[in-house]
């Protein structure tokens, strides 16, 4: 599913009011599913009819959505107008100076665009979406960022799935093959740009049996590595696996990644090793034993639990 980032039509129109509002929505959604418009106004210190007025505009550029029929004007924040906010936010820091209105990348819970930084140089931003198009079941593959928590927007789940992502990638990035992180703010993760191309995207006639065999022997020294040090990616796919323009490997996509500690982590991790080695059998005949693969994952597994329970002690 392509999705427009529609914030980057309205970003140029926006002045430091509309951010203060947008700002003022955002933060009355954590006790209000639909926010006052007496409250919005208190918080950006505006009168009511000034606030109204530039709120009908930020609705009609899509940042926000109006509802009057509560007995009240309410206002919620749109994913549209989170996106303005989190870009907003990475141009304050002096991390990115301006961004691509073209898709790198299209995820089942997050787009990707280009952007570039001060210095020129180029960055991937990825968006999270998981409220905007994902379904029940694809929300419970993050089970963990819903427990023990109360009712939240969809728009902070994305913020919590962003910052679980971020995190993986600041603990992965100095020794495993995974984009390097730069920045996070809300849904948002600015990190390094890789050229290259999913595997997901090649076709079978792209790879020759010997190179799949050769690529997949380097995703699970890869993951073996990652699982040693005490993290599943629990979503281990061919569309997670990007071959890079130097004939590298890169593994993408961390957002639902558990500890080893975790009790669900050796089912997850045993559902990846299944899905990699099916994908490789089926689109280019590249045949590894599962119970050979999995007796080394799962004692890599277990140097994982072991890791990851002494360091939470």
């Amino acid at each position: 599913m392509v999705s427009k980032l529609l914030a980057l039509e309205a970003y140029p129109k926006l002045k430091d009011i509309d951010f203060r509002l947008l700002r003022a929505v955002e933060l009355n959604m954590r006790y209000y599913k639909w926010v006052p418009l007496e409250e919005i106004a208190k918080f950006a210190r505006m009168d009511v009819e000034s606030a109204s007025h530039r709120l009908g505009r930020l609705d009609n550029w899509g940042l926000v959505i109006r509802r009057s029929d509560m007995g009240y004007i309410g206002y919620q924040l749109t994913i549209h107008g989170y996106d303005a906010l989190a870009i907003r936010a990475f141009a304050k820091k002096g991390i990115i100076e301006a961004i691509s209105t073209t898709q790198i990348g299209v995820g089942k819970d997050a787009d990707v665009y280009v952007a570039l930084t001060p210095s020129g140089e180029k960055v991937a931003v990825k968006f999270n979406r998981i409220g905007e198009r994902t379904s029940a079941r694809r929300a419970g593959y993050h089970s963990d960022v819903f427990a023990d928590k109360h009712h939240k927007s969809w728009l902070y789940v994305s913020r919590l799935i962003a910052k679980k992502e971020h995190e993986a990638l600041v603990l992965l990035s100095p020794f495993a093959k995974v984009p390097k992180p730069i920045a996070w703010n809300r849904h948002a993760i600015v990190m390094e740009f890789i050229s290259g191309v999913e595997l997901a995207e090649l076709r079978d006639t792209d790879l020759t049996k010997e190179e799949a065999e050769e690529i997949l022997g380097k995703v699970l020294d890869e993951y073996e590595k990652i699982v040693k040090f005490g993290i599943v990616h629990g979503d281990m796919s061919e569309f997670n696996i990007v071959l890079t323009d130097k004939n590298d490997i890169l593994i993408i996509d961390w957002a639902q990644y558990l500890s080893c500690a975790n009790p669900e982590s050796l089912n997850l991790l045993k559902r990846d090793i299944t899905v990699l080695l099916n994908a490789f059998r089926r689109r280019w005949g590249v045949k590894r034993d599962f119970e050979e693969e999995w007796k080394r994952f799962y004692e890599a597994w277990l140097i994982g639990r072991k890791e990851t329970s002494e360091g939470e002690e």
